[in-house]
């Protein structure tokens, strides 16, 4: 007997969810059933197997106990009246599942607690749009295997082609047939109570606000189509609707996230698109697409793949690549930043990258990758930091020399460091950029907490350099890269044009005193400053966006003594303190000559007393000793000692606490201690 679905008044294209006790469906189950063509899948029983074990998570069931309990399940139920059938016309299959909460929460067990129940049901109130549907069609499937929407609009106008087939989910039996009909099928068939909106036609000027807004508004539009002003269009919309747009583009794992429901004032495509019209994009030939393309995601960004791909468009390909690992990544990275942020996390607006020639580096290191060791000051390769230079990065304009550039890092180096550790490596990488690095095994310290004490370092080794490269005639830019606390790529420096004739820059006339730059431990008799001086000092800082004050009431100098004392005798109770102050010290003149680096004995001014005191730190049995003692607390007396002969104690604060702002204070304390330096005021 045949069977036509088409006479039920159903589309084709959506499964048929039957209730084997409503009467209406009773009578097309019986249909089904006796269609030839129909093939039945009854396989209720391991689903309610399934949904036992999930009520029993702390016991082991075996099989016989797991098949008396689905028998007792069944006692008081008619097996093939439990749940709903669901018919897939395009497969003429006839499936049995579970009712529908039970179908989620067994579909949705092996999510817990990644994604939490409470997460899920919030998620299952979510509306989510996906315009275009080759990296889509990954991020929908994707989605849907975490049930991570409840409604989702997919639109796209386009057929499935032969050349799709390297990178999308589909069959050749698929060919020419519209992508949003293979995605919504393929998400039908894992879970048919999804709600799927399909938008045949695509987005377009007049379905726009439909697709966004009708049967309420879309939380999220994720942007993968190739149409440029539908791009263009899409971000208009966001922007009016207040919903954000995320696009990844299949290249080094590019992940472009733009905020429209917290900033509406944001700049589309992040500013890279500034100055071109919708109307502007439409109906371009290819070539000049490329050239858009390359605005949007920026040519220092993308993979030297892709480059070189899209000056092969038009010529030998007619379109840009795409591979199937770039897709299914986009289609993984999309959900997972979609779900963060449909749930309300703090997903910021920008750009990020999950670049596996950059995380997995294959290319083979050059001799041009160099760096300079701090101890022997000799070039050397280091394969594991070149690796995590920025491919984006530009070549310097101009190629120094390994000689012009030693001169310069001599005086980078003169910069101050927490224990004089100098933590930093310098590396020259093949396009001619120099690149600071923070050497963690240098600086490994209680007391530098996130590498706080390490930034400040930086900050004042790139005031060195900026200062030093303009007396010498070099352009340069400084690219600060670090992002967040404890990363080891600090900052880039690009050499753009060597004169003939030193360069004017900001405080240009402190390069002067960069050699002056000395710690001076001896408390001589106090002395305040000239005011006039410290407000000096505070402007450096303003110019950084900081804020520096100065204290100098003998009686809070007092009450900070005694907190800055507590903190040094509790250091050397600390066994990791104890030894990073071992470490640091170094306690003979010939090692202080030696090694250039680390804290002179000599230079902190000790009484015999105190100087034996800190001999017995060298032994790892004095903690002991010292507690026992209570030598420590002679320890504050130094403390004490510095804090009430200072002419003033200085404290640089910042609204944030994030690595730049360390930077920055660096820079603004580099200043401070030249100019104090140039003053003749003793400074540590």
């Amino acid at each position: 007997m045949a069977f036509n679905i088409n006479s039920l008044g159903i589309d084709e294209n959506y499964p048929l969810i039957l209730n084997p006790q409503d009467p209406n469906h009773i009578l097309i189950l019986s249909e089904l059933e006796n269609t030839s063509q129909v093939q039945i899948f009854d396989e209720i029983e391991s689903q309610v197997a399934d949904l036992i074990k999930s009520n029993y998570p702390e016991v082991q069931l075996n099989k016989s106990e797991l098949s008396t309990l689905v028998l007792d399940f069944f006692s008081d139920k008619n097996k093939k009246e439990y749940g709903n059938w669901v018919y897939f016309p395009w497969k003429k299959e006839l499936v049995h599942i579970l009712p529908e909460p039970e179908f989620k929460r067994v579909r949705t067990l092996r999510n817990n607690y990644k994604i939490t129940p409470q997460e899920q049901d919030e998620l299952s109130k979510k509306k989510v749009g996906i315009v275009g549907l080759s990296v889509g069609q990954s991020v929908a499937f994707t989605m849907a295997l975490e049930r991570g929407f409840g409604e989702l609009r997919l639109a796209d106008f386009d057929t499935l082609e032969l050349s799709n087939l390297n990178r999308l989910k589909a069959g050749v039996s698929n060919l020419g047939l519209e992508k949003v009909i293979i995605a919504a099928r393929q998400i039908y068939e894992i879970d048919p109570y999804l709600k799927i909106t399909l938008f045949r036609d695509g987005v377009t000027e007049e379905n726009v606000d439909n697709f966004i807004e009708s049967n309420g508004k879309l939380d999220l539009i994720i942007d993968e189509c190739d149409s440029l002003d539908i791009k263009l269009l899409l971000r208009e919309k966001g922007k009016e609707y207040g919903v954000p747009v995320i696009m990844e583009t299949s290249d080094r794992g590019m992940l472009d996230i733009e905020r429209f429901d917290l900033d509406p004032d944001l700049d589309f495509f992040h500013g890279y698109l500034k100055g071109i019209k919708r109307q502007d994009l439409k109906h371009l030939p290819n070539k000049e697409k490329v050239a858009i393309v390359l605005k949007i995601t920026g040519l220092d960004t993308l993979s030297p793949r892709m480059k070189a791909s899209l000056l092969e468009v038009g010529q030998s390909i007619t379109s840009w690549p795409q591979l199937a690992s770039g897709v299914v990544l986009g289609g993984a990275s999309v959900a997972h930043v979609s779900r963060r942020l449909l749930l309300g996390e703090k997903v910021s607006s920008g750009r990020y990258y999950v670049d596996f020639d950059e995380i997995i580096p294959l290319e083979a290191k050059t001799n041009e990758d160099l760096r300079i060791d701090n101890e022997t000051g000799n070039f050397v390769e280091n394969e594991e930091l070149i690796s995590s230079i920025p491919h984006s990065l530009s070549q310097s304009p101009y190629r120094i020399s390994l000689e012009e550039l030693e001169g310069l890092l001599e005086i980078a180096n003169l910069a101050p460091s927490g224990g004089n550790i100098q933590p930093w490596i310098w590396i020259l990488d093949k396009k001619g950029n120099l690149h600071l690095f923070h050497d963690k095994k240098r600086s490994e310290s209680m007391l530098d907490y996130l590498g706080t004490g390490s930034l400040i370092a930086f900050g004042a080794a790139l005031e060195n350099f900026r200062l030093i490269a303009a007396t010498r005639g070099f352009e340069i830019e400084i690219i600060n890269q670090i992002k967040e606390f404890e990363q080891t790529l600090i900052a880039s420096i690009r050499f753009i044009a060597k004169y003939s004739k030193p360069i004017l820059v900001p405080h240009f006339e402190l390069v002067d005193g960069i050699k002056l730059r000395c710690t001076n431990r001896k408390n001589n008799d106090r002395v305040l400053l000239d005011q006039q001086i410290l407000k000096q000092f505070e402007q450096y800082a303003l110019e950084e966006g900081l804020e520096l004050s100065f204290i100098e009431d003998e009686s809070k100098l007092s009450q900070l003594a005694k907190v800055v004392g507590g903190m040094d005798r509790m250091r050397f109770f600390h066994e990791q303190g104890l030894d990073d102050f071992i470490k640091e010290v170094r306690w003979t003149q010939k090692d202080a000559i030696e090694t250039k680096d680390g804290i002179d004995i000599e230079t902190l001014e000790l009484g015999a007393t105190e100087r034996a005191a800190m001999g017995l730190l060298k032994d790892p049995r004095t903690v002991k000793f010292f507690r026992k003692f209570f030598l420590g607390y002679g320890l504050t007396k130094i403390s004490k000692d510095t804090m009430m002969t200072a002419s003033s104690i200085g404290m640089i604060r910042s609204e944030n606490f994030d690595a730049i702002s360390y930077l920055k204070a660096g820079a603004a304390l580099q200043r401070v201690w030249i100019k104090a330096n140039m003053k003749q005021i003793s400074f540590q």
